[in-house]
């Protein structure tokens, strides 16, 4: 990759960047602190708890809130959690920002330093007047702030602060102190330096230092002050006169006087205050006397005053001097020092301090005739040094110098090893050779290629819209707040309104925005290229906010981890190891031949770097050729690579990849210019002869494949998993990128080049077969880290909640990968090896853990489904929909799919999928459902599989049950009672097994659920099917009663008729019995009898018993049950005085087709036998009733009622009819003509009631 190796020195690291936007909701803790001055409002710091800053609506305001002019990590003495705390000046330097870095914290440690503290300061933070320091005997941190109004402001935070708002609240306001030194009144401060949380050095701009004391018992608000000077006359004008001349420097918009310290150390032993100026020399001032005990230019040089000027350093120079910690004899000496001056391109000092108060022999240069320079940038281009640090490795045998580099907004880091195993007593003799013998080695820094989409061609049916949104919000890409000020920025430029934030997610007011300034006049094309315009448009200011954010500001190095850190504008960066194929990725074959293998299980001799340096041209050849592809060559490979990932093919391999090179058209799309580039590049590892299986293995076989399943006491803090999901995304990418540029150059090769030029050892079909397995496991891993998702707030509610008085979110936007595999992955011990080394094994970890590499047992298939199960239980349906296409086609993917097809509502489609996966689901097997469907299954779900087709399918009607798909579920409770042991073998001895209480117990809830779901859906048949098969006599009776009131319900008489019953027939006549004499004594008591559903009319039960009767041959019965209708119209009228409604039945028969019905019921029987039992309370079974018109007839007494009595009855009422109706009737006055007309009325209102 040509971006990647454009240097010739090797590459050993890489950096990992990770963006400092929280993604925790109320996780900004921001605070005014209050003036000092007389004027001020408020004495206590005024405190808001927010989910993320305002949006900017410019580029300016974005840089000003966002950017830092200054930074560094500190990591605190007191070894405990948080220990790495970022800090930041931002707003002009207005406010700076404190955060934790940890990447891991001890098991039992429950807090989760994730809140951010930004505090916002009275007034302007002097340029390197922030310094940070902590009590090794007490768990605080001290912040101390220099400002430009002279103010010293110490802020005093315990830890808890970072983890819980109230206690960032109850810290500011009792520890923010502020003091102004005397020797402010009259100096101005420059730069700050913080020799512990009771001792300060403030540098002065007329050349003097200001030491600051404080008792422990001290808050900050007063200090002893104490004053040093190089004790000349001249000094004690400087602070009172003020000159210009070669002496100054102008700095800050201040004059410095050339004496100003730039840099500060204590001395080891407490004694000296090691200084560096601004005039090249090296100071030690001794605390107690406060004089300068001995002086040396930094390259321990002889300069006359003239020459001071020329050699100056910048006053804002980085680092320039450190203290060197390193085991090994002293030789007399009580500590060494290094110096950095940027003279001779870059220059190095070692000094050895015998006695910091002698000024001759108490300070020696180590090494007078040596120097030891900066590395040469291959460009030549005037590169700054930014910042150094001597490391010393965890176990004292080793000695690391860690350089930053910059070049305006570019940047380079170099590392240098020295061994000390050898010569550990002697080691800073041996520098020199070591440091001529050790090259330079180099992080790989450079940023990830920026690259835009292929257009959108008729091969992919997502538009240049949807391709564009999808890339710019795929996680990492940007910050939420870069494309919401770039939204702001597009919008104002083309005059358009964006919609409000709380209607609309950033991802549809993206889409909204930019497509309102598109319209369509008919020309598709004219519209797509509009379209792919104005993406473009928005894409180009992203970027230029993007690019600003990785300004670097400072080197730190973590001495008890191991590890480096570079703190950038807008992010920091952890530098790692490298990974698998990193190395041979990120250099060139040159930079190869000077590595050397340290693994174990490789040797390291020539052969293995020869191997190292063909595999570096190879991927370099397979990199360019793809580079040389159009877009619509890209996009035909695209399509089918996915088609030969994740379809399932019968063809061979050959078949396989010549139908893949005639579809992408790759004779038609490779020039002879290409194939020329590309055969130059192989000819340098002896052309397409020297391919072969096992250079192809070989670079497979350094893509991560082991996991580390040992036990450190260590788990990820939510920002070390931030650092391990980047650190993965980086190599998903880089191999992603690396198997697919290998797999088409191979589909290439074995078309295009003929037999005689491959080499027999090379195995194409093999070869391909193994990218392909390699790209799958890839595949699926870039969708994990590219999808995100809503998870949970680890932080809980009582964090934010008493503080924000809002209603607080619980939930945080992650990537799949994070949310489901990066919390199982731990931490390595960084005890044995630095945390440099151990990240990146983790990162290995978490890739192999991924595709289940972490549990033998644990297949890839089986991955692909835990994933999808997982999206499930959450409800994640779109993206469990986008996961479709990793499905494998096994019997549990099969049944999963089934499971969304239920959320989806595609009943038809689930079932056919339950049933597909019903046998091998049911057979013995190893596998823990409940755990490998991420807890989508209960353990009593998990119970129903592997364990028969009766269980499964039982397993699958409660699905549907939950789904209310009760026509599927009567399908799967007939299919589970085939599987019953009587239904299999009815004849067999195992149909006995019926007869036990689970059998049994099964049976009937199979049958109830079959005759329930059966009703539901109105199938009466196999309800009536059902309930014959009922053994339990009770539950069958009100299985009856169901069938029979549902049946009648829903209009189904005539099939209730038709059904036998053979069994039953009593039963069924006992219900409708039951139910009719209960309606018609309601209606003889003059009670409406209504339906469930008012527009229902209700059910004429007796109609119902008469039709049954009838139906089985029982006219005399039919007949019976007509009376009680016609003893219930008779008691009403007998009732009508009573006081209350009188109310008939809603819809009833006249009273003549009543008796009509009567006389041809007993009419079928016969004049002798056509004659039925009246009165005596009889109900409807056979005895029925009819009172006598004599109101003095009692109720309980019986007598016959036959044919002639019922036509006598008919014809007399007939009569009574043709009175009224004719007006024959005597007008006389008394009760009886007024009971008469009475009657008449009472009538005439029952039939109206009747019709309606």
């Amino acid at each position: 990759m040509e971006s990647m190796t454009s240097r010739a020195l090797l590459k050993t690291t890489k950096e990992t960047r990770v963006d400092l936007a929280t993604r925790t909701p109320n996780s900004i803790i921001r605070t005014q602190l209050p003036s000092t001055g007389t004027f001020s409002r408020s004495s206590r710091p005024q405190r808001q708890v927010i989910d993320t800053l305002p949006a900017c609506q410019d580029e300016e305001s974005f840089t000003r809130r966002y950017f830092a002019s200054e930074g560094s990590i500190y990591f605190r003495k007191c070894q405990k959690y948080p220990r790495s705390i970022l800090w930041r000046c931002l707003e002009e330097n207005k406010a700076v920002e404190l955060q934790c870095v940890d990447l891991s914290k001890e098991e039992h440690e429950h807090r989760e330093a994730a809140l951010i503290l930004r505090l916002e300061i009275p007034g302007l933070i002097r340029r390197h007047g922030v310094a940070l320091a902590d009590p090794v005997d007490q768990d605080i941190l001290h912040v101390f702030l220099l400002t430009r109004s002279n103010e010293l402001h110490t802020i005093t935070i315990r830890p808890d602060a970072f983890c819980r708002a109230e206690a960032s609240g109850d810290d500011l306001g009792k520890g923010y102190k502020s003091f102004r030194p005397a020797s402010f009144s009259i100096s101005n401060p420059c730069r700050l330096f913080a020799l512990s949380s009771f001792e300060l050095v403030i540098a002065l701009d007329d050349g003097r230092l200001v030491r600051l004391t404080r008792s422990q018992g001290s808050d900050g608000s007063s200090w002893e002050e104490l004053a040093y000077n190089d004790g000349h006359w001249g000094s004690s004008l400087r602070g009172l006169l003020r000159w210009q001349g070669n002496n100054t420097v102008r700095y800050e918009g201040e004059l410095l006087d050339q004496n100003t310290a730039v840099a500060a150390s204590q001395s080891p032993d407490g004694r000296h205050i090691l200084v560096v100026s601004i005039n090249h020399t090296l100071k030690a001032w001794n605390i107690e006397t406060g004089k300068v005990g001995f002086s040396r230019d930094l390259l321990n040089k002889h300069r006359e005053p003239r020459d001071i000027p020329s050699v100056m350093l910048d006053p804002g120079i980085f680092t320039v001097m450190q203290i060197l910690d390193t085991p090994g004899s002293r030789n007399g000496e009580e500590y060494y020092l290094v110096t950095f001056s940027p003279q001779r391109s870059g220059t190095f000092k070692f000094w050895g301090i015998r006695d910091a108060d002698r000024s001759e022999n108490g300070v020696r240069d180590l090494f007078p005739d040596d120097t030891f320079t900066l590395p040469n940038p291959a460009d030549g281009a005037l590169w700054t040094m930014a910042g150094f640090h001597f490391m010393t490795g965890l176990k004292g045998t080793d000695l690391q110098l860690w350089i930053l580099m910059k070049l305006n907004q570019r940047y380079d880091v170099y590392c240098k090893h020295f061994d000390l195993s050898e010569s550990p007593d002697v080691w800073i003799y041996d520098l020199p050779n070591a440091w001529q013998k050790d090259t330079w080695e180099m992080t790989a820094t450079s940023p990830p290629k920026q690259l835009q989409p292929a257009k959108a061609s008729g091969l992919d049916s997502a538009g240049p819209a949807e391709q564009w949104l999808s890339y710019i919000v795929t996680p990492g890409r940007f910050p939420e707040a870069i494309l919401e000020t770039s939204l702001h920025t597009y919008s104002q430029g083309q005059d358009i309104s964006i919609p409000a934030a709380l209607e609309l997610s950033l991802k549809e007011r993206l889409s909204s925005t930019i497509g309102s300034n598109i319209k369509f006049g008919g020309d598709c094309a004219a519209f797509r290229e509009a379209v792919e315009s104005e993406w473009v448009r928005f894409w180009h200011i992203a970027i230029e906010l993007n690019k600003n954010r990785w300004g670097p500001l400072s080197l730190s190095c973590d001495e008890h981890t191991g590890l480096p850190w570079l703190v950038l504008a807008d992010a920091c960066s952890t530098i790692r190891a490298f990974t698998g194929a990193e190395s041979v990725t990120w250099n060139r074959t040159e930079s190869l031949r000077q590595l050397s293998i340290t693994s174990s299980d490789v040797a390291a001799d020539a052969t293995a770097n020869h191997i190292d340096e063909e595999i570096s041209t190879l991927l370099e050849a397979a990199e360019m050729f793809r580079v040389s592809f159009t877009d619509r060559l890209l996009e035909s490979c695209e399509v089918m690579i996915k088609k030969e990932l994740w379809q399932d093919s019968s063809y061979s391999v050959p078949v396989r990849t010549q139908t893949f090179y005639e579809f992408c058209d790759f004779s038609g799309e490779i020039g002879d210019r290409q194939f020329t580039e590309l055969e130059n590049v192989i000819d340098r590892i002896g052309g397409f002869k020297r391919l072969d299986t096992y250079l192809f293995q070989t670079l497979i076989n350094q893509l991560p494949r082991a996991f580390s399943a040992h036990l450190s006491g260590l788990v990820y803090t939510t920002f070390g998993t931030r650092v391990l999901i980047h650190g993965a995304q980086e190599v998903i990418d880089l191999n992603l990128r690396i198997l697919t540029n290998l797999l088409l150059l191979v589909v290439f090769a074995n078309v295009e080049v003929d037999e005689e030029l491959r080499r027999p050892e090379f195995d194409f079909a093999e070869v391909y077969m193994m990218l392909l397995v390699e790209l799958k496991r890839y595949q699926l891993i870039s969708w994990l880290a590219t999808t995100n998702q809503a998870v949970p707030n680890l932080r809980g509610r009582d964090t934010t909640e008493a503080v924000t008085r809002t209603k607080p979110k619980h939930s945080r936007q992650t990537t799949v990968l994070e949310s489901l595999f990066a919390v199982d992955v731990k931490p390595r011990a960084y005890t044995e090896h630095n945390q440099s080394l151990t990240l990146s094994g983790n990162i290995e970890d978490l890739l192999v853990w991924v595709t289940g590499g972490g549990e033998p047992s644990m297949t890839l298939d089986q991955v692909l489904v835990h994933v999808q199960c997982h999206l499930l239980k959450t409800g994640n349906i779109p993206l469990a929909i986008s996961f479709l296409q990793f499905q494998p086609s096994t019997a549990w993917a099969t049944y999963i799919r089934g499971r969304l097809c239920l959320l989806r509502v595609e009943i038809d489609q689930a079932a056919i999928y339950f049933k597909k996966a019903a046998y091998n689901l049911s057979r013995p097997g190893q596998i823990d459902y409940s755990s490998a469907s991420a807890s989508l299954l209960t353990p009593l779900d998990a119970s129903f599989f592997s364990t028969g087709l009766l269980n499964y399918y039982s397993h699958i009607l409660s699905l549907f049950e939950t789904a209310h798909a009760y026509s599927y579920v009567a399908t799967f409770a007939s299919l589970a009672l085939q599987f019953l042991p009587s239904h299999s073998h009815p004849q067999s001895s195992s149909s006995a097994e019926l007869a036990t209480p689970q059998a049994k117990d099964a049976h009937t809830d199979l049958l109830s659920r079959l005759f329930y779901s059966a009703l539901q859906i109105s199938d009466f048949e196999t309800a009536y099917s059902a309930l014959t098969r009922y053994t339990d006599s009770a539950l069958q009776h009100s299985a009856l009663t169901s069938l029979i009131s549902t049946m009648i319900s829903r209009g189904a008489v005539q099939q209730f008729l038709s059904l036998p019953f053979p069994t039953l027939r009593s039963a069924v006549e006992d219900i409708l019995i039951e139910k009719a004499s209960g309606q018609l004594e309601s209606l003889a008591n003059g009670v409406v009898v209504s339906s469930r559903n008012e527009t229902e009319m209700p059910i004429p039960w007796y109609k119902v018993l008469y039709a049954w009767r009838i139906k089985h041959g029982d006219f005399r019965g039919a007949a019976a049950g007509l009376m009680e209708r016609l003893d219930s119209r008779t008691k009403l009228q007998a009732n009508k005085g009573h006081p209350g409604p009188r109310r008939a039945e809603g819809k009833g028969d006249d009273l003549l087709d009543d008796y009509l019905i009567l006389i041809n019921a007993l009419a079928i029987v016969g004049e002798e036998d056509g004659w039925v039992f009246v009165g005596g309370g009889g109900g409807g079974g056979g005895h029925g009733g009819h009172e006598a018109k004599d109101p003095k007839v009692a109720s309980g007494r019986r007598r016959v009622v036959t044919l002639q009595d019922l036509r006598r009855d008919y014809q007399q009422e007939l009569d009574r009819r043709s009175i009224i109706e004719n007006g024959r009737f005597a007008l006389v006055g008394g009760e009886a003509e007024g009971a008469g007309e009475g009657d008449v009325e009472e009538d005439e209102d029952e039939d109206e009631m009747d019709m309606r």
